[in-house]
């Protein structure tokens, strides 16, 4: 069970931090559940891996204790839970089936709860929202969303609001957000905010987790010195990595490759990634109820943010797509957004109309992207490009930091 996504969301015990931060945020719904003021809408902000979803999980366990056993403060609420992901949403439900006091019908995805809302008068005391920044930021008639957002229809049928935001994973322009953008929609609400700044996923020393997100920015910096136990690997070619993920999975399990948007159909229409002697075929979305890098069959495929989003690897190997490219004047990773292959993600959005500010977010979600995949791995990442350049650019990195190590080495 210790490679369950259940298991890593739904922890036996808190860290002090945790306890602390969650103590925090009850105080501010039980502040606010009885009071006739405003919506309140409490903001959790926290960068990828700093244990979210599990503060989040342990929050709806009590929130759902207190309804459902009309006892403490939240006796006689009634509270529902939305993550809009549906590989997270799975996860979510099978913990309903086997915890005391959850079911899996206080899971939803945010169109059913506001539609249903809006069909039956439904309101809620409560509103836990995992991935806030997944939340549709325009109409969306093709999933039948009619609203101008999904969080102030949100705000509209609960009393409070508790919800995850990270401006770093917003991923297509539909669901853009910003924190301007969040300071209008929240503008009639009472707001707290609550920081979430531990790294709880990637076992890596700070040195490390400063490279990850420079390089998530874009930015080639020599890899560090010392990276302690964290397993940083740089490959020239696809198909070593895979040989290389397919080990770590068979000693330690829930090992996967993953790469971004970016790689043309084969000439028989099949969605795969290649490069060198590598080829497997894309994730696609699978209503079975295991997720993705759970499914023991999906190390023969390539995993994406659409199915790894939120979830934790043991060991990530990443594929940088060929919209990634490599400024040699510069000495950065630059984003060619015409290679970009998943269009949907550039949508018009009312929010973006300059076209500044269009082209920085299509360059924006992919860097996005990029970071979500690199900061999967708990114990290592390992990391190839498709573009020729920046893949040389890369593997300089690691040669220089093996030859430094070396000549240290010789002189102790």
């Amino acid at each position: 069970m210790e490679n369950s996504s259940i298991e890593k969301f739904n922890v036996e015990k808190l860290t002090t931090q945790q306890e602390k931060q969650l103590n925090a945020i009850e105080a501010f719904i039980q502040d606010h559940l009885y009071d006739e003021g405003p919506v309140a809408v409490g903001v959790i902000r926290g960068a990828a891996g700093t244990g979210k979803s599990v503060i989040l999980t342990e929050l709806f366990k009590r929130l759902q204790h207190g309804a459902r056993t009309q006892t403490g403060p939240y006796a006689d609420t009634k509270n529902v839970f939305t993550v809009n992901h549906p590989e997270l949403l799975k996860v979510y439900q099978e913990l309903a089936a086997q915890q005391p006091n959850l079911k899996k019908k206080d899971y939803q995805r945010p169109t059913s709860i506001i539609n249903q809302a809006h069909k039956t008068g439904q309101r809620y005391d409560a509103i836990v929202v995992d991935e806030g920044h997944l939340l549709l930021s325009k109409p969306e008639p093709y999933i039948k969303f009619y609203g101008d957002n999904q969080l102030s229809e949100l705000m509209k049928i609960a009393k409070v609001v508790i919800v995850v935001f990270d401006f770093e994973q917003v991923m297509q322009s539909k669901a853009f957000w910003s924190p301007a953008l969040l300071d209008r929609v929240t503008a009639s609400a009472t707001v707290q905010n609550f920081e979430l700044d531990l790294q709880y996923r990637v076992h890596a020393n700070q040195a490390v987790l400063d490279w990850l997100a420079a390089l998530g920015r874009g930015e080639l910096r020599p890899l560090p010195e010392d990276l302690g136990a964290y397993d940083l690997r740089i490959y020239d070619r696809a198909a070593d990595l895979y040989e290389a993920i397919k080990q770590r999975n068979a000693e330690v399990g829930l090992s996967r490759v993953m790469a971004t948007s970016g790689f043309k159909r084969l000439g028989n229409g099949d969605h795969a990634v290649y490069m060198d002697d590598f080829c497997l075929p894309w994730d696609e979305y699978d209503p079975q109820k295991t997720p993705w890098a759970e499914r023991p069959e999906s190390i023969n495929e390539v995993g994406s943010i659409y199915t790894v989003q939120g979830f934790d690897l043991n060991y990530a190997g990443v594929i940088l797509g060929p919209p990634f490219k490599y400024d040699k004047k510069q000495q950065r990773m630059w984003i060619d957004t015409d290679e970009v292959t998943h269009r949907e993600i550039y949508k018009k959005s009312p929010h973006l109309q300059k076209a500044g500010e269009i082209a920085q977010m299509q360059s924006d979600v992919m860097l996005h992207a990029a970071s979500i995949l690199m900061t999967r791995g708990i114990e290592g990442l390992y990391l190839t490009a498709a573009d020729d350049e920046l893949r040389q650019a890369l593997t300089t990195l690691q040669a220089d930091w093996k030859r430094k190590n070396a000549s240290m080495d010789e002189k102790i």
